[in-house]
């Protein structure tokens, strides 16, 4: 049934991290450096710390590995929003914009249409505070013409926005950007998307610098502890995105299925005892209600997927990272360091496929718009 109404859940994949790395330019490097240097700088000053601390403290002002792993992680979480930094995190947050104005937009013209309904035919000059149905219908062409412009805006965005992932690499069209537009998951999406290639576009500078720094050992595992700590903080960005994906949006979905569900078998009773003439209103609330219950479940299925492709990265950045710091904890030859790097880049280049999520694309109208109807219930909008 589902198969009539969509297409499968499309696959898109990131191409390789030397593509990605080519396609950032030196200022846009020397700006994502800029600002992450003094952040890293600092947790790296952390990680250093931890090393002289014990591992737990029953004194609340003496530092232990719980506090300090706090503090790290504090800064960690600061240096995630600076990696998500980029054009289309901005392009999404354009959208977004839009999609609040079209709402706005809608919902004063069904308030309009109602005052329409009571409103005189004609108000005498002085009651300036009134309006007739003649002023109301022309606030409502006004409207119009604002909800058309924002339309057109809305449209343009979503070109802008493909155009970006297709810099990036991403195999990507317009009908599964709609997807990320549209998802509840699309704004976690975009930023995993620019955080990861930020990272890897980091990676290689860092490979840069410790090289130059072999005659300064402690330069060199400095900046291999800055590596380390991107990757850590990967991994603390893809468990969030695991635990809202868990707690947050596959819980609200089970919900609606749920309700949907009751509101179903409500349905069934009433068309059977309700008089015939009142049949065709049941029939048609029982198929929305089944669509609204099929796009539910389309919609839970993709985000689990895409949970599991998130968990599968984390899984394997984590043992990255595990080996990462046993060696930023013995080793200081820049040469081991700069081969450790390498290796960690070209893990990241086979983990690019998993950074974009599965992404749906819509051959029905009715789903389309169900899917979105979802999203915003989704957001508690």
């Amino acid at each position: 049934m589902i198969r009539k109404i969509m297409v499968i859940c499309s696959i898109v994949s990131i191409l390789s991290a030397v593509l990605l790395a080519g396609t950032a330019s030196a200022d846009e490097l020397e700006n994502i450096w800029g600002k992450l240097h003094g952040d890293l700088s600092d947790a790296v000053g952390k990680l250093e710390e931890r090393s002289g601390v014990p591992d737990s403290s029953w004194n609340p002002f003496t530092s232990d590995k719980v506090s300090v792993d706090s503090d790290i992680d504090d800064i960690l979480d600061d240096v995630v929003e600076l990696l998500g930094a980029a054009d289309i995190s901005q392009i999404k947050k354009d959208i977004d914009e839009l999609q609040e104005d079209i709402r706005t937009i809608q919902k004063k013209q069904a308030s309009l249409r109602t005052r329409r309904i009571a409103a005189p035919e004609k108000v005498e000059s002085w009651k300036v505070w009134k309006k007739d149905q003649v002023e109301i219908d022309e606030d409502v062409i006004a409207l119009d013409v604002r909800l058309k412009e924002a339309r057109q805006q809305l449209e343009l965005k979503i070109d802008a926005l493909t155009a970006a992932l297709v810099r990036l690499g991403i195999q990507i069209n317009r009908d599964q950007v709609e997807t990320l537009v549209y998802s509840v998951s699309g704004d976690d999406d975009i930023h995993r998307i620019a955080v990861f290639n930020n990272i890897k576009v980091i990676t290689v500078e860092l490979q840069r610098l410790t090289l130059e720094s072999r005659e300064n050992p402690e330069m060199a595992r400095r900046y291999y502890g800055m590596h380390a700590l991107l990757l850590r903080s990967l991994i603390n960005f893809y468990q969030q995105c695991e635990t809202r994906i868990d707690e947050e949006y596959l819980k609200r979905i089970g919900e609606i299925v749920s309700r949907q569900s009751e509101l179903i078998e409500e349905t069934r009773t009433k068309m059977a005892a309700e008089p015939e003439k009142f049949r065709a209103i049941y029939r048609t609330n029982l198929a929305a209600q089944r669509l609204t219950i099929r796009t539910a479940q389309v919609y839970g299925g993709c985000l689990r997927r895409n949970r599991e492709r998130i968990a599968e990265a984390r899984e394997k950045v984590n043992h990255e990272y595990m080996a990462a710091m046993n060696t930023w904890e013995t080793v200081q030859a820049a040469r081991d360091l700069i081969t450790l790097m390498q290796n960690a880049e070209t893990m990241l280049g086979h983990l690019s496929a998993m950074q974009t999520p599965e992404l749906m694309v819509f051959e029905n109208a009715q789903m389309k718009e169900e899917f979105r109807k979802l999203t915003e219930t989704l957001n508690g909008e």
